[in-house]
């Protein structure tokens, strides 16, 4: 009775099976590492050092100032109405737990989605085309190109979604694809992703691919149209293109100042070639 008791409590369930969740994909990479290609964990993108954590933090900055400029462009427009603040739509959750519970949940769904599709997928594929694309680099580039449609379609399902957030999202993943590109960690692409979900679902109040958070600081109403991106959230809006282009800007500027002579990162190559 103890135990069930404890189950019951929302947010500790919700830990427990993203934990879960969590810990058999990295089981998954461990047996892929250790027993198939034999590499290591730095080869998709996941060894854990200051660097991987500076570049974690400047994604997040990244979507910020996105997610900020998007509220403001539909603040000032017209398309957003404040409606509450500290809202949870979930009734088993008071809004403290629906906003750690959406936190967490985030936070791995980007660590797992970009292991999937930036790092995993990436080298598949990579290796595969040695013998087509002979060139390294351009082999890499073109991966990125390769690669993106499928993050598309992987949310054509969600509710809400359109052929304009399809191909948003496509151009989301060429984004996201970059830094990755460029340092050899998923950092920056995993802060990007976690704090853009983040911030439109919980702190904005946005739709997440069509998904609403557990609990979000602010509760806003947004037209249906091609400008909010309607139920879909800001990655069916028509702006989205703009902000992404935003955030390559910062990603040039952040390869700039960390003194990144190529785009394809060495130890990417060194990596398929291991």
């Amino acid at each position: 009775m103890g135990l069930q008791k404890i189950l019951n409590q929302s947010l500790l369930r919700g830990v427990l099976s993203g934990s879960i969740y969590f810990i058999s994909v990295i089981l998954s990479l461990l047996i892929q590492i250790k027993f198939l290609d034999r590499s290591s964990f730095e080869k998709y993108g996941l060894k854990i050092n200051k660097l991987w954590i500076n570049d974690f933090l400047f994604g997040s900055f990244i979507s910020f100032i996105q997610l900020v400029l998007f509220f403001i462009i539909m603040y000032l427009s017209e398309n957003l109405e404040f409606v509450d603040y500290f809202v949870t739509s979930a009734p088993d959750y008071s809004f403290l737990e629906g906003f750690l519970s959406e936190m967490y949940g985030l936070l791995i769904g980007g660590v797992i989605e970009e292991l999937f599709f930036r790092a995993f997928l990436f080298y598949i594929i990579y290796e595969a085309l040695k013998t087509i694309i002979k060139d390294p680099t351009k082999r890499a580039i073109f991966m990125m190109f390769i690669i993106s449609p499928l993050f598309g379609l992987a949310h054509l399902g969600n509710n809400g979604a359109t052929l304009i957030s399809t191909i948003n999202l496509m151009f989301d993943a060429m984004m996201m694809c970059l830094p990755f590109l460029i340092t050899g960690r998923l950092g920056m692409s995993i802060g990007i992703h976690f704090a853009w979900n983040l911030i439109q679902g919980s702190v904005f109040g946005f739709a997440m691919s069509g998904n609403i958070a557990k609990a979000t600081i602010i509760s806003v109403n947004m037209p249906d149209n091609l400008f909010t991106g309607g139920v879909f959230g800001p990655e069916g809006s028509v702006l989205l293109v703009v902000l992404d282009l935003i955030a390559v800007v910062l990603i040039l500027y952040w390869k700039k100042l960390k003194n990144y002579n190529a785009i394809v990162n060495p130890i990417i190559i060194k990596n398929s070639n291991s």
